[in-house]
């Protein structure tokens, strides 16, 4: 068989593009995700599958010296060797693997688990700081430590350990497995603003934790480029201006927020109640000069909602 003495070859392929088929909002992700937690990586199994083990090529190497000895020398000397050798790269197996390990009898056999291993992928062990979704019941106290799972390659997260990461997972009630992948939100905490900002008012504040976020554009045919399956950040002709929003009915004492568009033209507002609002969009300089360049607009926020909507303004340099 080949491949046993070319295990090399699986690495590049396991860098390949990953191909999202869904892309979500913040608000959608939360909705989908059994789990959303932060928590610190504290380890990572098997230790040759983490993306920033400096050994992994020295160990890889390894491996592919002794598949290829043990192929050209069919002895149990040379096998016994390539044994030895797996059971230096992967010293952290779980218990069924090692079984495996144990059982082969060939350097085919052992490749064969080798890529197992890969398209099993990497179990990492995280200490919990904050459940934002999918705690216990209030007689359970929550979780100190979760295990979760992610591919080998570009379709999984590369967590590294000693760093605290924002996690969105599935929880399989059957195999009762825990897995996250590039797929999701899933982020290092220091990269994950905005979705802290939606989560801190859907944690603590139910009541008003919806969202409005959108996009100030000068493109009148906007929706060409706009992909409803994958989640976007950003919008073709941006069109930065001071965008109002403010409650349809409101009430003494309730005021209009504010937000300035930035320079990829989206705007974000959190904190806010189930309810109806416009949305408005004001030349830069707002409110010393109050023209209006798009709106206003109806938008309707559900509890812990989001709302995304586009204002189609003037371009820049464009006359009124």
């Amino acid at each position: 068989m080949v491949r046993a003495a070319v295990l090399w070859v699986l690495l590049p392929f396991a860098a390949l593009a990953c191909k999202c088929q869904l892309t979500l909002s913040i608000c959608n992700e939360v909705a989908a995700a059994d789990i959303v937690f932060a928590g610190t990586v504290e380890a990572i199994e098997p230790s040759f599958l983490d993306s920033w083990n400096a050994g992994q090529r020295a160990a890889l190497d390894l491996l592919n010296r002794e598949s290829a000895l043990a192929q050209s020398d069919r002895s149990p000397a040379a096998f016994a060797k390539l044994r030895d050798a797996y059971l230096k790269v992967f010293p952290d197996l779980p218990a069924d693997r090692k079984k495996r390990l144990a059982a082969a009898t060939s350097p085919d056999q052992l490749a064969e688990l080798f890529y197992a291993i890969l398209d099993h992928g990497k179990r990492v062990r995280l200490r919990v700081k904050t459940v934002f979704r999918g705690e216990s019941g209030d007689d359970e106290p929550p979780a100190k430590t979760v295990e979760v799972w992610t591919a080998f390659g570009d379709c999984g997260i590369n967590f590294q350990t000693g760093e605290t990461y924002l996690v969105y997972a599935d929880d399989d009630e059957e195999s009762n497995i825990i897995t996250t992948g590039a797929c999701t939100r899933t982020r290092r905490l220091t990269d994950a603003g905005d979705d802290l900002a939606y989560l801190y008012f859907y944690r603590n504040y139910a009541e008003s934790a919806g969202r409005v976020e959108g996009f100030v554009t000068g493109d009148l045919l906007f929706m060409r480029g706009l992909d409803l399956y994958h989640y976007s950040e950003r919008i073709g002709a941006p069109v930065q201006a001071v965008v109002e929003l403010k409650l349809s009915e409101p009430k003494s004492g309730d005021r209009p927020r504010y937000a300035e568009s930035d320079d990829k033209g989206r705007f974000l507002f959190d904190g806010l109640p189930a309810g109806d609002f416009t949305v408005s969009a004001y030349a830069p300089g707002f409110p010393a000069e109050t023209r209006m360049l798009a709106g206003p607009k109806s938008v309707h926020v559900e509890k812990r909602g989001c709302s995304t909507q586009v204002l189609v303004a003037p371009p820049p340099g464009a006359h009124p």
